[in-house]
């Protein structure tokens, strides 16, 4: 667990960072890839790197058959106190290859890109592809790299609940890197710092075709519109094995 993400998203800190993250816009946009997917009760669905499990269970509540995975043991306790008989959830790491086939995979909210080498990010999407059944479906929702370029925020204090989080942002060795800082309970300085690879568009597609993707679809935000590459929020991709 000495990476990065082994630790800091298994932190109490972490959820108090980003406990404003607008979850009923996710909801909504979960609920249109339901509806863009529609993907019947005998199909099972993976929400790989699931976090606590929020969309998986509002998927879930939708009517689909879901497993949800992540890395942190933490956040798939907690998921787990939510399981029913259409409803599971276990830790993975998806570098290693997935234990079953799906007939969709999801990949949502920035969940990719953590990894030191382009050859774990291959080899994470390799396992994606070997994870699906044939004519499966692949997700892959992604920041908008050269947009976030454009408009990085090098530094800012966030206030959570008396916490002072100090963030600084800059790009090192191809890398979006944030240093976050700040005082714990215990008047202790903590340092965290999140990596996220700085994948264009073209790159990504480029990988997702050499593991044996075939792109089906792009958008560019979570209503599902045309991607643009210097507007749009967001890189969503539909992938078919």
């Amino acid at each position: 667990m000495s990476e990065w993400f082994g630790t800091w998203f298994d932190s109490e800190y972490y959820h108090l960072l980003y406990k404003n993250r607008d979850y009923s816009e996710a909801e909504k946009f979960v609920a249109r890839l339901n509806t863009y997917l529609h993907p019947t009760k005998e199909q099972l669905i993976l929400d790989l790197a699931c976090g606590k499990g929020r969309h998986s269970l509002h998927l879930n509540k939708l009517g689909a058959n879901v497993e949800g995975c992540d890395y942190s043991l933490n956040s798939i306790n907690y998921a787990k106190k939510y399981g029913n008989a259409t409803l599971s959830f276990y830790t993975h790491d998806m570098r290693e290859a997935l234990p079953k086939n799906y007939d969709i995979i999801l990949n949502l909210f920035t969940s990719f890109g953590y990894f030191e080498t382009d050859e774990e990010h291959l080899k994470t999407l390799q396992n994606i592809y070997n994870g699906l059944a044939d004519g499966g479906t692949f997700v892959f929702d992604f920041m908008n790299v050269t947009k976030v370029l454009k408009n990085l925020v090098p530094k800012e204090i966030q206030n959570r609940e008396g916490i002072e989080f100090h963030i600084k942002r800059e790009v090192v060795n191809g890398k979006i890197t944030k240093h976050i800082a700040f005082e714990d309970e215990q008047e202790q300085w903590q340092y965290h710092k999140e990596k996220v690879a700085a994948l264009d568009h073209t790159v990504l597609i480029d990988m997702m075709q050499q593991v044996g993707f075939t792109l089906q679809d792009k958008f560019g935000n979570y209503q599902l519109e045309q991607f643009d590459t210097e507007t749009s929020e967001r890189l969503i991709l539909v992938l078919c094995k």
